[in-house]
Formats: C-alpha cells, structure tokens, sequence
C-alpha cells in the first residue's frame, strides 16, 4: 500500500491539538490534520465561550476572539470540500 515508512504519518499523540503550523505539508494537509485541528477549534471556541461566561476575558476581546476562530473554522472546513 505505501511504497516506503516516509508515506505513513505518525500518530500525532497531541490531538485534537493541532493547528495548520503543525501539518507535515502546509500546502496539502492529510484529512487526519484537517480534522485533528477542525477539533481542536473546536476545543478553542468551546473554552473561549467559558471564559466569557465566567468573566475572565473582556467582552470584545473574547468576541473578536471568537470570531476569528470562527473564521478560521469555516477555513479549514473549506478545505474537505473544495471543488474538483
């Protein structure tokens, strides 16, 4: 199936903490990478929503906070579905 171990990725024992810097190929992510860091936006937006609702992060910071991650979601997302 692989023609050599280079081809097969190491199992990343960080995840779902995985952002795009941390993909072997920053120009063609694995959809292993590509979900691991889905997930791990996730996580982000899940305990900024936290913070906010416990007052550790000021109101616009923690909004804009979660607005950019957001937006990084929808662009990562975009990726599993580009069209052919």
């Amino acid at each position: 199936m692989f023609e050599t171990d280079k081809d097969i990725l190491a199992f990343k024992p960080k995840y779902p903490h995985t952002l795009p810097q941390d993909w072997k190929n920053e120009e063609n992510p694995t959809v292993y990478e590509v979900n691991a860091t889905l997930d791990t936006l996730k996580k982000m937006y899940a305990n900024q929503v936290k913070d906010l609702e416990q007052n550790r992060v000021e109101a616009e910071i923690g909004e804009e906070n979660l607005r950019n991650i957001a937006t990084n979601y929808q662009s990562i997302k975009s990726i599993l579905f580009q069209p052919r």
